[in-house]
């Protein structure tokens, strides 16, 4: 696979960034969970943002500042510890994440989400060539929403 000078495989688009953002209602003060080498989603917010980066000295596990959005592309095998530490300091969260990020979501986590107040609001499907798959940005927010379903029942 060829890789395109500057451009790394594991870094999202700026361009799917922009769109990202463009479809995310941020307001108020945005967190880039892990904004990476490149800090592409960081570079594209607008207005009061933070960033955390551990290579950085940043750890998003230790930040304990309120803020009004957490956005991001977290490490795919993370996305629930992500997810779950970001309902502890957000009222909204947006995370792009792969199908096993999507698979996740358990109904149990999903609970555990709405007993916070948190409620899927918005899938957005998006894919990449240089990666394999579609992706899902996923926009949690503490608006009522029957979007997503779920029956802990296993039948």
């Amino acid at each position: 696979m060829k890789v395109v000078k500057n451009d790394r495989l594991d870094y999202t688009k700026p361009e799917m960034v922009r769109y990202l953002l463009d479809k995310t209602p941020i307001d108020g003060s945005v967190l880039d969970a892990g904004s990476g080498k490149n800090k592409v989603w960081f570079n594209e917010l607008k207005g009061e943002k933070y960033e955390c980066e551990i290579e950085d000295g940043v750890d998003f596990f230790s930040w304990n500042k309120k803020v009004n959005w957490v956005v991001g592309n977290p490490p795919f095998h993370l996305g629930w510890k992500f997810l779950k530490k970001a309902s502890e300091i957000a009222q909204n969260i947006a995370f792009l994440g792969n199908l096993n990020f999507l698979n996740s979501l358990l109904p149990k986590r999903l609970e555990e989400l709405k007993q916070k107040g948190f409620y899927l609001n918005r899938i957005i499907i998006v894919q990449d060539k240089r990666w394999f798959g579609r992706y899902y940005y996923l926009i949690f927010m503490k608006k009522e929403s029957d979007f997503v379903l779920w029956n802990s029942k296993v039948f």
